[in-house]
């Protein structure tokens, strides 16, 4: 995304459509690992249920799925 000035600026995590491991870590409570795990898992299921291109970045799981799985918001 970029600002007035045509300068790329990182998103924070409101604006990402995504999760990382560090967030779904903190927001569980479990360790680094687990939430690794954790993304792995959905993200599998995700893409065999073709909701979820093969490709979509490792470590990263849409905000949307991770919610409805969790019950969160």
């Amino acid at each position: 995304m970029k600002n007035a000035n045509g300068v790329i600026k990182k998103l924070t995590s409101a604006e990402r459509s995504y999760y990382t491991a560090a967030e779904v870590r903190e927001m569980m409570g479990v360790s680094r690992d687990t939430a690794y795990r954790m993304i792995r898992s959905l993200r599998s299921d995700l893409i065999a249920d073709g909701q979820l291109a093969k490709g979509y970045p490792s470590g990263k799981i849409p905000k949307k799925a991770f919610n409805k799985l969790y019950m969160i918001e």
